[in-house]
């Protein structure tokens, strides 16, 4: 309906916030417009142990994509493939949220000083205490700060990070040849990004392969925390990703295309996520218990992702990148 402006879907969701009572939170959502909004979406610090991330299995796969390796976590491989043997890189990670990404990368030992920079305070005071409980506050500092002061004010960096943040970004084709302004002439900007359908508006051939994935899992996998089942992956309606963060996803489709033709590409790894990100998610809590049987059911799906890449893509990439001279 109007290119998925809204659909069906909306009105079942609807439905069940009205049933819970839960009608208050959306239509405070609709109270709070543009850039607060998005603060407001990401005001929230307790991980989520529902989608696909939370799932030891797929961090495994992730490296083995990324790395070669799926002992080897993409921080550790780049750090001794391309910042070695320097140990005294000043770094800043964009859209760093609870700070968990960055404890990894200053663990590498390549950071003599690495920054976290993002919009929702309370992401940042979490990542703050976190990163001094964990004995790296000297590396590791967090601030509140928009990225296009950063730029005027002539900050630049050895090492830029983009970590599943660059997808919140718009305006891609002024954004990124200004974000290549805080990065040192000889600098790398490093990248794990969502690179998949913008504002989540899957393809036909994506749902096709996900949903027959999820036909395939027992009933008692496919139980969301809510304890309904889920039965079918959907694509969500437009007016629905605005209202929830009109940030997520607002320009994915161009981001790819845009880091090749504004940075110069050293290595580039795909890892997929364009079956099993949409299939698992609400329902990634469970597969978390590492039984054999959970490890099992598992390895087939990353089979059923990995038979339907050749069609559908890889929705996600890490890469490592230069400035174009």
């Amino acid at each position: 309906m109007l290119n998925n402006l809204v659909n069906r879907h909306d009105a079942d969701r609807l439905l069940r916030k009205v049933r819970k009572l839960e009608l208050n939170p959306v239509l405070a959502k609709l109270r709070v417009r543009g850039g607060a909004r998005v603060v407001q979406h990401w005001s929230q610090v307790d991980p989520s142990l529902t989608e696909w991330w939370a799932i030891p299995s797929v961090i495994k796969r992730w490296n083995l994509l990324m790395t070669g390796d799926a002992e080897v976590p993409f921080p550790q491989y780049v750090a001794a493939k391309h910042f070695a043997p320097r140990t005294d890189l000043r770094g800043l990670s964009l859209g760093c949220g609870t700070g968990g990404n960055e404890l990894l990368w200053a663990k590498t030992g390549a950071f003599s000083l690495l920054e976290g920079v993002d919009v929702a305070p309370e992401r940042i005071g979490f990542a703050t205490r976190t990163a001094a409980e964990e004995g790296l506050a000297d590396v590791l500092r967090f601030r509140v700060t928009d990225v296009n002061q950063m730029t005027a004010d002539g900050e630049r960096f050895d090492v830029l990070l983009g970590l599943q943040s660059l997808h919140h970004f718009d305006n891609l084709d002024e954004t990124l040849p200004r974000l290549a302004q805080l990065i040192e002439p000889d600098g790398l900007f490093v990248i794990d990004e969502f690179v998949g359908p913008t504002r989540f508006q899957w393809t036909d051939a994506q749902l096709d392969a996900a949903n027959a994935l999820l036909a395939r899992l027992p009933e008692e996998r496919r139980r969301l925390a809510d304890g309904r089942i889920k039965r079918r992956v959907v694509r969500p309606s437009r007016m629905s990703m605005v209202l929830d963060d009109p940030s997520e996803a607002v320009d994915a489709a161009a981001l790819l295309p845009g880091l090749r033709r504004e940075f110069e590409v050293v290595e580039e790894r795909p890892y997929g996520g364009t079956v099993l990100h949409i299939a698992f998610s609400g329902i990634a809590h469970n597969f978390r218990d590492g039984a054999p049987e959970t490890l099992e059911l598992l390895e087939r799906c990353f089979a059923a992702e990995d038979a339907a890449l050749p069609e559908v893509g890889h929705d996600f990439v890490a890469m490592v990148c230069r400035r174009r001279p």
